[in-house]
């Protein structure tokens, strides 16, 4: 009984991990910010931002933020920028942020 119960324990904590890290980002957009057309579900970007407000800022107006942004962040796959569009801090919140097409999606895409 005593091995069972850190069997038990390290299964629940691995199973909450794995559901957590499976969840898939909803985009904060239903149409697409370049062409207005609907958007596709693998056609995705992350906007990393600073906090919450900022997040907030980007879905209420996608368009504006992505034309505030600098595609330039090539290391890190989850973000296309280095810094927060809005206030230049450091990121700590994704927004995903969906296109219709990849032609649309790349004019995003550090390059």
């Amino acid at each position: 009984m005593k091995k069972l119960i850190p069997i038990l324990i390290a299964a629940i904590l691995g199973f909450g991990a794995y559901a957590f890290a499976a969840k898939k980002a909803v985009p904060v957009n239903e149409k697409c910010p370049v062409s207005g057309k609907g958007i596709k579900a693998d056609q995705t970007i992350g906007i990393g931002v600073c906090c919450g407000n900022c997040a907030k800022k980007v879905a209420k107006d996608v368009k504006g933020t992505l034309a505030k942004l600098k595609s330039d962040s090539k290391e890190d796959p989850d973000t296309v920028n280095k810094s927060c569009p809005f206030s230049g801090k450091g990121l700590k919140k994704v927004v995903t942020v969906a296109f219709c097409c990849g032609n649309c999606k790349g004019k995003y895409t550090p390059k």
